[in-house]
């Protein structure tokens, strides 16, 4: 099961973008491993299917990719002060493109 929790948003049914009603659950790190950090420390929002997988949705546009990337970092940082995010997901989004 996927997980809706978010450490970012309030409410996944919404698009974290554009506030539409019914979305699709993004990691925000995907890949090997990371989609299941991603659940675990629940660096997760919601995204309508356009800014899902559309044209210029997240998996197509890398700015919005960095935005959320670090948007999820801070949220980390704020919500589990005492885990290191680079020694869990590898890279620090915030100085780093």
């Amino acid at each position: 099961m996927t997980c809706r929790i978010s450490i970012i948003q309030e409410d996944t049914r919404y698009c974290y973008v554009c506030g539409r009603y019914g979305t699709e659950i993004h990691h925000i790190y995907f890949g090997v491993g990371n989609r299941k950090l991603s659940e675990k420390y629940h660096c997760v929002v919601g995204l309508c299917p356009y800014h899902h997988r559309g044209n210029k949705g997240v998996h197509q546009n890398r700015e919005l990719d960095l935005i959320l990337k670090k948007t999820a970092q801070e949220a980390f940082e704020a919500h589990y002060p005492n885990i290191d995010f680079l020694a869990v997901f590898g890279r620090n989004y915030i100085f780093n493109n």
